[in-house]
């Protein structure tokens, strides 16, 4: 019966949603593949037909009974108009009632008044982080301890987009929002391996001799290693860090020369004209365009953990989940860069000569920082950023305080340096199953002046991004973090939203079990469909509430900037995520509603 085709195939497919989705998105994106294959969705739902042709063959030979004839009751139809229940409704009455019990708490807590700032104040100095829910509570702990720095927030690329080469490894990848597309290449030199190898992870361990040999001779001694790994961890060459994504003391080849492009039609580097292009936008968009500290740091984030199959889940989501070190060093060294001061210093953006930028790398699993290129430093300078580097040690001992009050086992009670080192060993253990609650509890995006949020304790649940309404009146910058912000911090919410709602079906159950199959994702075992979304040991804590996006200009700005973006425009409409102006001076709220 030709009308039951489309129902048939439709559920073919969901029979299998993590397959069939994965080969779609590939489709769409065949980038997604490290080495980048052609496939279509059509071909693959063809292939498995042929596949069930066979075994109906196999078992019926040419005498096929009508599957029709074996339906005991009327097909439904594939997509029948939408009618909402009264069960429905109270659902969903219950959910905008705990979805608003939070969020009126936070708007009310922006309606307070921020402190003036003083225009000709001369900070000690200031730090450019991510957006990252996980970098708020540094922040904070960086401007309690020098209450002189300042701090900033944006996308983690920095607003540098461009794929990485580094030097021992066989594909580029993508550092940058996954809708950007970058034209750019930046290609590692002079980098030692970082990889370590492991005899236990050699082609020799799994051949039968030789496997056999292994066995009996470091059988013992990886057993026992094993048993105090429970004790005492330590790193492995199975460890996953963030700090090995570049090597710090690496070259890369940033500034261009030449058109000179890659196989893949890239521009190696970026052009004098558009490094500027990019550091305005970084500089505008956040409203840093004066007062430079004489040390400015641009600090991207990553992680580590061993054991860990989602451990792309865990880096920067601006960068496609990979570390933002090479966005931060590339930034600062645009920043850096002389002809492209003269660009800015045109452009309205004046950084005095005596200013130096420092790229620089957070872990959040371990809550370790490490700066690159400090050997260029200025004399003068040199000895205030050794003197930063011990405000942020301090700051990250508490970062690891806070972060350990939802940890079993750690005595929070301890003093800062103490309870750093048991946050610290959670990352080496290879029987950690939650080395950090990573995106966990996350609720906010607030894209605004810093002062107006600094006096909240927002518990690492919002992700902020700085803006200055008063240098952005027409919302051309305000556009930018828009289309950034809205997929990276929205996407990352419904993850963890529909994983906490549905752990099974939405989610990916229980990571224990966890097989990674293709690098392209994980299936339970050695077989089954691909799982999508996020394990338990990820969500046990996370609230389902959509993300409220909190912006703080005037409602017809930001109305008018966001209908100019259909692809933006849509996450609000769709009411995927909420939206909330917050006048900048009268501190009135207006709620965004497609009706």
């Amino acid at each position: 019966d030709e009308k039951l085709y489309e129902r048939y195939l439709f559920d073919q497919q969901f029979s299998h949603p993590g397959y069939s989705g994965m080969v779609a998105n590939i489709e769409d994106h065949p980038e997604n593949l490290l080495d980048k294959r052609q496939i279509k969705l059509s071909e693959f739902i063809a292939f498995e037909l042929l596949l069930e042709i066979d075994a109906l063959e196999a078992k019926y030979e040419k005498q096929w009974p009508k599957m029709s004839a074996m339906l005991k009751h009327d097909v439904p139809e594939l997509f029948p108009e939408k009618v909402n229940s009264d069960l429905f409704e109270t659902y969903q009455l219950w959910q905008e009632a705990f979805e608003w019990s939070y969020y009126d708490e936070v708007l009310r807590g922006l309606q307070v008044l921020p402190k003036e700032n003083i225009s000709n104040y001369k900070n000690s100095f200031q730090g450019i982080f991510c957006i990252d829910d996980r970098e708020i509570s540094l922040r904070t702990y960086l401007e309690h301890t020098d209450t002189n720095c300042a701090t900033f927030s944006t996308a983690g690329f920095f607003n540098v987009e461009f794929y990485f080469q580094p030097e021992h490894g066989k594909f580029h990848t993508k550092v940058c929002p996954a809708p950007v597309t970058p034209k750019h290449l930046i290609v590692e030199t002079e980098a030692k391996k970082r990889h370590k190898k492991d005899a236990h992870s050699s082609k020799q361990s799994k051949e039968f001799f030789s496997g056999w040999i292994i066995s009996q001779t470091m059988g013992f001694w990886s057993g026992l290693r094993l048993a105090l790994n429970i004790f005492k961890p330590i790193e492995s060459p199975v460890m996953v860090s963030s700090f090995k994504h570049m090597d710090k003391n690496g070259k890369l080849k940033i500034e261009r020369v030449n058109d000179e492009t890659s196989k893949d039609n890239l521009l190696y580097g970026f052009s004098v004209e558009e490094m500027a292009d990019r550091m305005e936008g970084l500089f505008k968009s956040i409203g840093l365009i004066e007062n430079f500290a004489s040390l400015v740091y641009i600090v991207g984030h990553g992680a580590s953990s061993i054991n860990n199959t989602h451990y792309a889940g865990y880096d920067c989501g601006a960068c496609s989940g990979r570390a933002g070190s090479v966005n931060a060093r590339v930034a600062a060294f645009m920043a850096n860069h002389k002809d492209v001061r003269k660009l800015l210093s045109q452009r309205g953006i004046h950084i005095p000569d005596e200013t130096c930028f420092i790229g620089a790398l957070h872990d959040t699993t371990k809550d370790e920082i490490d700066f690159f290129d400090e050997q260029l430093l200025k004399d003068e300078v040199h000895e205030k950023h050794l003197q930063n580097k011990k405000t942020f040690q301090k700051a990250l001992d508490l970062n690891a305080k806070e972060r350990s009050r939802r940890f079993l086992f750690v005595n929070t009670s301890e003093k800062p340096e103490k309870v750093h080192n048991k946050v610290r060993l959670r990352a080496m253990s290879l029987f950690e199953p939650r080395p950090e609650w990573n995106h966990a509890t996350n609720a906010l995006c607030f894209v605004g002046r810093r002062s107006s949020c600094e006096h909240l304790f927002l518990d690492r649940r919002a992700f902020l991004n700085s803006y200055n309404y008063s240098i952005d009146a027409e919302g051309k910058y305000l556009l930018g973090i828009l289309r950034a912000v809205t997929p990276v911090c929205g996407g990352i919410n419904l993850e963890y939203y529909f994983s906490r709602v549905d752990s099974y079906r939405l989610g990916a159950g229980t990571k224990l079990p966890h097989n990674v199959i293709g690098l392209i994702g994980v299936a339970n075992g050695i077989d089954g469909d691909l799982r999508p979304g996020l394990p338990k040991q990820m969500i046990n804590i996370h609230d389902p509430l959509r993300l409220l996006v909190i912006v703080e200009h005037y409602p017809e700005v930001i109305l008018k900037t966001i209908e100019s973006h259909p692809p933006t425009y849509e996450w609000f409409t769709n009411e995927w995520v909420n939206l909330v102006c917050i006048h900048p001076v009268t501190k009135e709220l207006y709620r965004f509603s497609k009706n």
